[in-house]
């Protein structure tokens, strides 16, 4: 009962996680969100502490070549894939957070995502454990040239 109503008030979301930028369209509003894929982190207690996230998209950005030691900005996708779980994971959370403007009621929306033709199973498997770890309800993964070809209007 509580999942119906959970996706009722539930976005559809389509990612297009890329290395340079990642931008999310919402069904019926258009694309929603184009930021730049960097995360800046914050790493306490050495190089085996803790680690968090201090800021993620233009902001962590503005941070590259700029922050002091314990803080380092990275780009967690290298050529179309995901070169740090955790990192591309909590990336994922914080910009569905920023497409989501309830603050009380935080839906789990179903997502699709594109990723590069040449990808492996395993990569395909990284993208969709990191989606679902973000709050996704389903997630779905189309390859680029099929969204693109789709986004074109072809037949």
């Amino acid at each position: 009962m509580f999942g119906f109503l959970r996706s009722y008030f539930s976005n559809d979301l389509a990612i297009d996680l890329g290395t340079a930028n990642t931008l999310i369209y919402v069904r019926g509003l258009g694309i929603v969100l184009d930021e730049p894929s960097v995360v800046a982190i914050r790493q306490q207690g050495g190089p085996n502490g803790k680690k968090t996230i201090q800021a993620v998209g233009k902001e962590a950005k503005q941070m590259l070549g700029k922050v002091p030691g314990n803080i380092e900005a990275i780009r967690p996708m290298k050529d179309g894939v995901i070169a740090d779980f955790t990192v591309t994971e909590q990336m994922l959370k914080q910009f569905i957070r920023m497409v989501h403007d309830s603050k009380l009621f935080r839906p789990s929306p179903r997502i699709i995502i594109c990723v590069p033709c040449g990808t492996t199973q395993v990569e395909r498997r990284a993208i969709r454990e990191s989606a679902l770890g973000a709050g996704a309800s389903q997630v779905f993964l189309i390859e680029e040239p099929m969204a693109a070809a789709i986004g074109a209007g072809l037949p």
